[in-house]
């Protein structure tokens, strides 16, 4: 298709050159290399070389927007892997690669990285928030994958409390997960829920590298309810875990936390609930002992709550009986009111033939309330007369 429309039209420059921008998008890639000549724009936007060891050179650039959710400050010989496509600048003819994702190449640099941030956030107290998990939370809302068993795992083992689960799907491994995690938790943040799971299951050290990202991590200052974190099996816990208000192993240990106060009201319950036995049945017993006591008068108490019985059933007819005539009198009063209201109002009297005469916008009530040359309306049921008194009379 392509070599039909360069063979079949003459561009000018602009043309070609957006003719393969065009196709350059189709070209994304992941590329390693050593970073290089690190220019920083006043809009945030980062220029940069990466050069590998044969001497190759790609100018590259990463708008402010991606390179904030990267995380990562630029240095001059670092390591890295960027994923994004070519493109060429109109207006010079040059090529440069424009970086959606910068990663961190070698585990020395990736816990460098880890501990300055660390330590930064430590400083700005962001590891201090500890927001308490409401007792009883009904509304839950879960970040993570639709795919692989952890969203099972989290449903299967919450208690059949009548939850409401609003999920939202999220990428949760690779920096390709970041934009992912930074949407799902905003999202989030304009529903009114009562708490906020991220969970994911366990695997390699490098798979939770996103939750060491600082605009993630960030998105969870101040959020308006408790964040849990579930986010597999791994030693070292993530910076995410820690700026979280409760950070557990696994999405079943999440699950387990959020049950918790009503596990334990139902054990309350129980409890109750054995007491209430425990007090009918020695009750019971009482009762048992007082009426082998008593067998020649129950006949006698038999009849009295027979009795009762019949007085408690009048009791019960008498008052729905008051009640409904009380409900009848409140209807006829309503129909009533309603009745004089319609009576009194004005636009009947206007149907009537009447009509409402005014000055100023003020209601004439008497001859003396107008002097000759005044201007007047008069309202009729359809509209308005405006007029001027020429004379008046008394009768």
């Amino acid at each position: 298709m392509y070599k039909e429309i360069l063979k079949n039209n003459v561009f000018t420059v602009s043309e070609y050159i957006e003719f393969l921008n065009n196709i350059l998008l189709n070209c994304e890639a992941k590329i390693e290399g050593e970073v290089d000549q690190i220019k920083k724009s006043s809009k945030g936007h980062v220029y940069f070389s990466l050069k590998d060891k044969n001497g190759s050179i790609l100018d590259c650039v990463i708008w402010n927007y991606y390179y904030r959710i990267c995380g990562i400050n630029l240095e001059e010989g670092m390591h890295i892997i960027i994923t994004g496509v070519p493109s060429i600048y109109a207006p010079t003819g040059r090529l440069s690669f424009k970086a959606s994702l910068i990663e961190l190449v070698g585990d020395g640099a990736l816990k460098k990285q880890y501990e300055e941030l660390k330590k930064k956030l430590e400083e700005e107290g962001i590891f201090d928030r500890e927001l308490k998990l409401k007792k009883y939370p009904k509304v839950i809302g879960v970040i993570t994958s639709k795919h692989g068993a952890v969203i099972h795992d989290f449903l299967n083992n919450l208690g059949k409390y009548n939850f409401k689960i609003e999920f939202v799907d999220s990428r949760v491994e690779g920096v390709e997960a970041i934009e992912d995690l930074i949407s799902s938790i905003k999202i989030f943040k304009k529903r009114n829920i009562d708490c906020l799971v991220v969970i994911r299951g366990g695997g390699a050290k490098n798979s939770f590298d996103v939750f060491n990202n600082e605009a993630v991590i960030r998105e969870i200052i101040d959020y308006p309810c408790p964040v849990i974190s579930g986010l597999g099996h791994h030693k070292d816990e993530t910076l995410f875990a820690l700026a979280s208000d409760y950070s557990v192993s696994t999405p079943t240990a999440a699950a387990h936390l959020i049950n918790s106060s009503w596990d334990e009201l139902l054990l309350e319950i129980k409890k109750y609930e054995h007491f209430i036995f425990e007090k009918y049945n020695n009750l019971l017993n009482s009762i048992n002992y007082k009426i082998e006591s008593v067998s020649k008068n129950f006949v006698i108490l038999e009849n009295e709550i027979k009795t009762k019985k019949i007085f408690i059933d009048n009791l019960k007819n008498n008052l729905i009986n008051n009640f409904s005539i009380r409900l009848k009198e409140i209807k006829e009063k309503i129909n009533y009111f309603e009745k004089e209201i319609n009576y009194c109002n004005p636009k009947r009297q206007l149907k009537l033939g009447y009509s409402i005469l005014r000055k100023d916008g003020m209601i004439i009530k008497s001859i003396d309330e107008i002097n000759k040359e005044d201007l007047i309306d008069l309202e009729l049921l359809d509209g308005i007369i405006k007029s001027k008194v020429y004379d008046k009379k008394r009768k």
